[in-house]
């Protein structure tokens, strides 16, 4: 089960990986997550549909390959385990729980990108 994004939808795709599948103990950092995804969500006004996924199921395909392999290399390096993960699209914008902030700059950029390519057409 590949969880994807219609290209044609007007609407930000945005998936949180969480780690309390794994490791109980993560549920906070998860929970936190959200909590700030949807205070960006709702300060922008950007239409998002939300998908929070377990790590296993990302590990196994529900996400793209290279964002794993980002995952992994970032556990690889830091030794600490950057979940929960944000993904806008597809594009990983943050590790850990995030900051409102980023996560706004995140969305708003996306729907600048969207206006920009809808215009070209």
């Amino acid at each position: 089960m590949r969880l994807s994004f219609r290209k044609n939808n007007p609407e930000a795709g945005v998936i949180i990986i969480s780690a309390s599948c794994c490791i109980p103990g993560m549920a906070p950092f998860d929970e936190q997550a959200k909590r700030v995804v949807e205070q960006a969500v709702s300060e922008t006004d950007v239409k998002v549909q939300v998908k929070v996924i377990p790590a296993s199921t990302a590990y196994f395909g529900a996400v793209p390959k290279e964002v794993m392999t980002k995952i992994i290399t970032e556990v690889n390096q830091s030794g600490r385990i950057p979940l929960p993960a944000v993904l806008i699209n597809g594009n990983i914008v943050s590790y850990g729980v995030p900051q409102v902030e980023d996560i706004k700059k995140a969305l708003l950029e996306t729907m600048d990108t969207k206006e920009i390519k809808e215009d070209t057409k």
